[in-house]
């Protein structure tokens, strides 16, 4: 019985449940050129101290024009954790926002606080948004400068317009692959695309700036590239 009882004490400490801490971020990018329009995203980044650390969950509240971000992770507890540094993003999802200024907070009152300031423009029109972008999947990099998107074209009635990058002259660029409706049916056919891409970060004052690339769907693929 009693070596019942000292096994059952060791596998509760065993399989006890991760702790659910704050996320240890390290900067906030916040994309140029969103509208009242548009679904809002930002991305936050941050270093996790040791193998030990998983990603959790993302809350966002918008009160007014105050929109706070609180970041979580699960920590493990009374385990060995392999001493590494472990970097990690997240696509922070805010939803429609009326036009205006706004204050961003993640993991307010923590000693991993971030803060800054979003405008978001007022729509020109009622359109879902101002352009059709195009289904990208991921971004490949060929050169410092020179990238290529990936993606899907799901019918042969639109085809690429034009690539316009957008820079908040700080941290990020947006890559917006605008697409044109060239047939008036639209059969749905998918195929693979790829469209070449050069970017001058000389707008940037990071080492490690963000591309992000607005797609189709209302969402985003977001890159961080390093320049150093």
């Amino acid at each position: 019985m009693k070596s019942f009882i000292i096994g059952l004490l060791l596998s509760q400490v065993a399989f006890a449940s991760p702790e659910i801490v704050l996320s240890p971020v390290d900067h906030l990018y916040i994309p140029k050129g969103f509208d009242s329009n548009d679904s809002v995203e930002l991305i936050v980044t941050g270093v996790f101290p040791n193998a030990c650390f998983s990603r959790n969950d993302v809350q966002v509240a918008v009160n007014n024009d105050v929109i706070d971000i609180t970041v979580t992770a699960f920590q493990a507890e009374k385990a060995r954790c392999i001493q590494m540094q472990v970097p990690f993003k997240e696509v922070v999802t805010i939803g429609n926002l009326q036009g205006g200024e706004y204050q961003v907070r993640v993991n307010e009152k923590s000693s991993f606080q971030l803060k800054d300031k979003m405008m978001i423009e007022e729509a020109s029109s009622n359109a879902v948004d101002n352009y059709t972008y195009a289904a990208i999947d991921w971004v490949e990099q060929k050169t410092k400068d020179e990238f290529v998107l990936h993606g899907w074209k799901y019918s042969n009635c639109v085809e690429l317009k034009k690539i316009e990058v957008i820079s908040n002259d700080k941290d990020t660029l947006s890559i917006l692959p605008v697409m044109k409706q060239t047939k008036d049916v639209c059969p749905m056919k998918g195929m693979p695309v790829s469209y070449p891409v050069k970017v001058d970060f000389g707008s940037v004052k990071m080492m490690k700036p963000l591309l992000h690339v607005r797609t189709m769907d209302g969402k985003s693929v977001n890159t961080i590239v390093n320049l150093e």
